[in-house]
């Protein structure tokens, strides 16, 4: 095990490109992945179907005819009559201050019973009956006096709930609705009963209108969604981190002169292969369980329960960015065969790694072009978010769905690893054990 754990220090000397390319970059594909569960768990808060609760007016009753038993009765009955639908405002009766409220908004309808407009109505009432009995034309009746706001549409509304209690208690009165044996129906008190009948029956007055509620979005597929596309801008990260550390921790151990000395070890090498290969698979679970726990961060952050979103379809994502990860490092390993400069391992595997980003759909709200999409089937990238996805797609249920792009994730790993282990093969049947003699100064002349 001490060639792992030389691989491990290696790998942690190099700790600055796990800093830039896995934890700096993760973060901003983090940040862009909880956009979108956000943006869905705020339409999926928006597209909850609840009771039902129309917009309250707010309204000011001035009854400046109280002091009239009559006009007080009509006025406390409208009072109870616009509080069954409005939220009723007290203002101070004068001028000025009524008119700030209807400008700033603080009331959307003033109503104002003027002085003498109970006994007023009750004379119309009265004339109102008696030529009922002998047919001729009636009075109209005396309306109370209402602004409304120009600030909102509640107001007008209101202004109708005002007519209707108006026409509920004429109606009351001229048929003897809800009269508690009172026998003069010119008195305040039938008044009262009109008033108190027209209150208990405010939801017969009312036009009936019928709501139909929509079925409620699917929440949790955008949220299932918004899931897929955090899980898939690991591409990015992972490709790049792994890339840059597993090409770097196998070019240390491929340079000639260290070469030549571990073929020189009495160690076989299968086991200093293994041992090359176990270090490389930790540095890959460790980068892959990092972003495990940060993807559940952030939903968690966000409100979002990995449960609510199915155990099996979560784990079957985060296996699937396992195998994902190994790939990555399969890649890194096929790179560092070619013996490159850490210069050139640096700008291979953020240039791959963008390559694998953009060309994988996770960073794109739409399809993506054919070139794009063609472009994207040659990296494992395209077949790692296509997994994801149909993984978390809530309308598929069949293995063939995300087992085909998950094993062809599984060969270009295979795939890479097969192609190092030939270039290695090459490059390693050339080598010498014995290096250049040099001459020696002393023998010369």
């Amino acid at each position: 095990m001490n060639t792992c754990k030389t691989a491990l220090r290696i790998i942690w000397a190099h700790k600055f490109y796990l800093l830039l390319y896995l934890v700096g970059m993760s973060l901003i594909m983090i940040v862009i992945g909880s956009t979108n569960v956000q943006a869905a768990v705020r339409a999926n808060a928006s597209s909850s179907i609840g009771r039902f609760e129309p917009a309250r007016a707010k309204v000011v009753v001035i009854n400046r005819d109280s002091g009239n038993q009559a006009g007080c009765e009509l006025g406390q009955g409208l009072k109870k009559y616009l509080g069954k639908s409005a939220q009723l405002v007290t203002v101070e009766d004068k001028p000025q201050a009524l008119q700030d409220a209807n400008v700033s908004g603080k009331s959307d309808l003033t109503v104002i019973i003027p002085k003498g407009y109970g006994q007023r109505f009750l004379e119309t009432l009265e004339d109102t009956a008696a030529q009922a009995r002998s047919g001729g034309k009636t009075t109209a009746f005396p309306k109370v006096e209402t602004a409304a706001s120009y600030n909102s549409s509640r107001g007008g509304l209101a202004q109708l709930q005002v007519d209707s209690y108006f026409d509920a208690l004429r109606t009351a009165w001229l048929t003897d609705l809800g009269q508690n044996g009172s026998t003069d129906l010119h008195s305040p008190a039938a008044v009262k009963d009109a008033a108190a009948y027209a209150v208990a029956h405010y939801a017969g007055n009312q036009p009936h209108v019928g709501i139909h509620a929509s079925p409620k979005t699917d929440g949790h597929g955008a949220l299932s969604k918004g899931f897929a596309t955090t899980v898939g801008l690991a591409a990015f990260p992972l490709m790049t981190a792994l890339t840059v550390c597993v090409a770097t921790l196998f070019g240390a151990f491929s340079s000639p002169d260290r070469h030549r000395r571990l073929l020189a070890s009495p160690m076989r090498s299968t086991s200093l292969n293994g041992q090359e290969l176990t270090a490389a698979l930790i540095v890959a679970g460790v980068s892959w369980a990092y972003y495990v726990a940060l993807v559940a961060f952030s939903m968690a952050a966000s409100g979002v329960s990995l449960v609510s979103l199915g155990w099996e379809r979560v784990l079957l994502s985060f296996f699937v960015m396992l195998i994902f990860a190994v790939s990555a490092a399969s890649f890194g390993f096929m790179l560092s065969q070619f013996n490159p400069s850490s210069s050139l391992i640096n700008s291979v595997g953020v240039t791959f790694g963008l390559v694998v980003m953009f060309t994988s759909g996770s960073s794109s709200g739409g399809p993506l072009p054919p070139v794009m999409q063609t472009i994207g089937k040659l990296t494992p990238g395209w077949w790692y978010n296509t997994a994801v996805q149909s993984i978390m797609d809530l309308s598929t249920t069949g293995l063939a769905s995300w087992g085909l792009p998950l094993t062809v994730v599984a060969l270009f790993a295979l795939a890479y690893a097969c192609v190092g282990l030939m270039v290695s093969r090459l490059t390693r049947t050339r080598a010498t054990l014995v290096a250049p003699v040099s001459s020696d100064p002393s023998m010369i002349g």
